[in-house]
């Protein structure tokens, strides 16, 4: 079945192959050409912050993913996501973490430390590695994003999707988004609760989902206004027991963006990107 985040191989290859030129050709020291996408400065955090800490950092640099390294090697120990977090918070296993170790204690839960809740089998590439190596990778796994490291194990970027939909921005790809679009589309309501659009979201492996009221388009929710909610210490308004419960309570409508961008399906992906 074909992946519709992407582009086909084949597909993909032309097009970098098309706008290659715009890119650099020459690359330091024993670098592969992953580096020439890849996110140098990457920010990292060490494994005793707390997951309300991680949710900070998010959304302070405005990412998803967080590589948790050891703070004096920098020598990469796991990676804790958007989606960690958001099952977490009651859309997965990892909410047992708040219900049996904290017993629903929510305050006690983010402030735990972020390994409780991070990934150890981390997806990631050489430093030497090559642009199609990493969008092989990303294909085969379905996971959004790779950490690079060197041989000693230590961080020196990221790449992620978004990465590769830049290289095709504004190039000519000839595929139509009707090629790749999802037609049976899962949506929420405005009255939702959050819980249950965790869950949603958690158990299709979803980062967005579009809000519909009476069949019109009313707003979309994604994993960073879950995590903004968090980072912005709004989620604390609904906090008056310090249950968890009074949290997973929140309308979708409230924390949803009601902005949403839209294309037609005769749409290049290159313009879509």
């Amino acid at each position: 079945m074909r992946d519709r985040r992407f582009l086909d191989k084949t597909s993909f290859t032309q097009a970098w192959e098309r706008g290659r030129e715009e890119f650099k050709t020459k690359i330091s020291g024993h670098e592969g050409s992953v580096m020439l996408i890849a996110t140098r400065k990457v920010i990292t955090i060490p494994p005793t912050m707390s997951i309300k800490g991680a949710a900070d950092t998010m959304t302070r640099y405005h990412v998803r993913r967080l590589p948790v390294v050891d703070p004096g090697t920098n020598r990469l120990l796991g990676i804790v996501g958007s989606s960690d977090i958001i099952e977490f918070l009651g859309g997965g296993e990892k909410y047992q973490i708040i219900k049996n170790k904290h017993k629903g204690n929510f305050l006690a839960a983010i402030n735990d430390s972020v390994k409780e809740i991070m990934v150890t089998d981390v997806l990631t590439l050489s430093v030497e590695g090559s642009i199609l190596e990493a969008l092989e990778k990303i294909l085969s796994t379905r996971v959004g994003g790779l950490v690079i490291i060197d041989d000693d194990e230590r961080v020196r970027g990221i790449v992620t999707e978004r990465d590769f939909v830049f290289m095709l921005a504004d190039k000519i790809t000839n595929k139509k988004a009707e090629e790749y679009m999802t037609t049976k589309v899962i949506t929420a309501s405005p009255g939702m609760t959050l819980g249950d659009a965790a869950k949603i979201m958690v158990r299709n492996s979803f980062r967005r989902l579009p809000v519909v009221r009476d069949e019109e388009l009313v707003g979309i929710l994604t994993t960073r206004d879950i995590i903004n909610f968090i980072g912005r210490n709004e989620i604390f308004d609904k906090i008056v027991e310090n249950r968890v419960e009074e949290v997973l309570k929140t309308k979708v409508g409230e924390i949803m963006k009601k902005e949403v961008a839209k294309i037609t399906k005769d749409v290049d992906l290159g313009e879509v990107a």
